[in-house]
């Protein structure tokens, strides 16, 4: 049976026939693999770290016909501090339920294997956690050609001037004179396209120095969300739960006294 190792990070499990798991990886090499992981529910598995959820390993599979099977791998980064942080973890769950939804198997893309990597990293060493999923969620959909363009009216090409809408049919933020024609688009600040600009621009590792004005995170998310129902086509299932967490912190700091 041919093999092939690969570097990837485990973003889903679930249960498959008897003690196997099926579990889906995104891979540096190799893009989205699907793997099964036989033993999974037995106590004492070689295997079992390396299916954990948002976990880095140097990973070996045996091609099958239909999946392939996980044989052996190394851990490499278990990213331990997001299993601790329940917030964090949420955080980081979207990522990898974004990316398993969005990619198909077998078409490697390693930019988004190291932004997710990095992403991950940044999450687990404290860094703003909204900012990181911004960043990792438009770098996602403009690697896979789905923009949104903020550079510049999504809609004729021109520079944006003073008032800027976003639309999700036109793929990005479009200019006063293309608003009538966009079909539905919310009105978004001057400084919140900037923002956009730089969450697109900036290498990752700086994204946590951007500092984000409350009306400006909400018009973001908004645009991130919207942008993802559009034109990936789903939601992920963490976005929920991840959303009552933001309430929750929210209410938390409006009791905090002055």
């Amino acid at each position: 049976m041919r093999t092939f190792p690969a570097t990837g990070i485990s973003l889903t499990i679930k249960k498959y026939r008897g003690t196997q798991r099926l579990v889906v990886f995104y891979t540096r090499e190799r893009g989205k693999v699907e793997a099964v992981a036989q033993g999974i529910g037995k106590p004492g598995s070689k295997l079992a770290s390396l299916t954990e959820p948002l976990t880095l390993s140097r990973l070996f599979f045996a091609k099958g016909r239909e999946l392939d099977r996980l044989t052996e791998g190394q851990v490499l980064d278990s990213f331990y501090s997001l299993r601790s942080d329940l917030a964090r973890f949420a955080y980081a769950s979207y990522l990898a339920e974004l990316v398993a939804g969005a990619t198909e198997p077998g078409l490697p893309m390693p930019e988004i294997f190291d932004a997710l990597r990095s992403s991950l990293a940044m999450l687990n060493g404290g860094a703003n956690p909204q900012v990181i999923v911004w960043g990792f969620a438009l770098r996602l959909m403009r690697e896979l050609g789905v923009g949104p363009v903020v550079e510049q009216c999504a809609s004729c090409g021109n520079s944006l001037g003073g008032k800027v809408y976003y639309s999700p049919a036109a793929g990005g933020l479009i200019c006063a004179d293309c608003r009538p024609a966009a079909g539905f688009a919310r009105s978004v600040s001057s400084t919140t396209a900037a923002l956009l600009r730089s969450l697109v621009s900036f290498p990752l590792d700086r994204l946590p120095r951007l500092s984000c004005p409350p009306s400006s995170g909400s018009q973001i998310e908004d645009v991130v969300r919207k942008h993802i129902q559009y034109h990936l086509g789903f939601t992920p299932r963490s976005e929920r739960f991840l959303r009552e967490i933001q309430a929750t912190a929210l209410a938390d700091k409006g009791d905090e006294p002055e």
